[in-house]
C-alpha cells in the first residue's frame, strides 16, 4: 500500500495536531513571538524579520528573541530555513483550529471530483455575459 493510498480506517485528523500548546509550558515571550510570526504570514509562507524588528514589537529584548527563537525551533514550533527568515509550523494552525483539522481529513477522505462529459464541452455563455450584450443603451435625458 503506497503512502498515497489511505487505509480504511481513514485519516486521523488529530495526526495533524501536536501537543496542546498550553502543554509546553511557553513562556509569555515565547508565545508573543510565536503570535507576532503567526499574524504576518508564518503559518504560510517564511516571513523576513530581523531580531530588533521583533525584540521592538514585542517589547523585549534582542537576547529575549533569541532564547525564545532558540526554544521555539527546538519544539519544532518554528523553522528558520535561512538568516533572517522564519516559518511557523503548520501543525501549530491545526493544533489551534480543531475544525479547520476536520476538515482537511474529511477532504482526503472525500471522493475525487470528476469532470463529466457537459464539464468537458464548450462553455455557455454566462447569464450576465448575455444580458450584458442586450442591454440597450440609455438615452440622455433631453433638458
Amino acid at each position: 500500500m503506497s503512502a498515497a493510498t489511505h487505509s480504511h480506517h481513514g485519516f486521523d485528523p488529530d495526526s495533524l495536531g501536536m501537543p496542546p500548546v498550553y502543554s509546553l509550558n511557553l513562556s509569555a515571550s515565547q508565545r508573543d513571538i510565536l503570535e507576532w510570526l503567526t499574524s504576518r504570514g508564518a503559518i504560510f509562507d517564511p516571513v523576513v524579520a530581523g531580531t530588533e524588528e521583533i525584540a521592538a514589537d514585542c517589547s523585549v529584548s534582542t537576547s529575549t528573541v533569541y532564547e525564545s527563537l532558540a526554544r521555539l525551533e527546538t519544539l519544532h514550533l518554528v523553522d528558520h530555513p535561512d538568516p533572517a527568515r522564519y516559518r511557523v509550523n503548520p501543525r501549530y494552525y491545526f493544533a489551534s483550529n480543531p475544525e479547520i483539522r476536520r476538515l482537511v481529513a474529511e477532504a482526503l477522505e472525500a471522493p475525487q471530483i470528476t469532470p463529466d462529459a457537459r464539464a468537458e464541452g464548450p462553455r455557455k455563455l454566462g447569464n450576465v455575459a448575455a444580458r450584458r450584450r442586450r442591454t440597450i443603451q440609455a438615452v440622455p435625458d433631453q433638458e
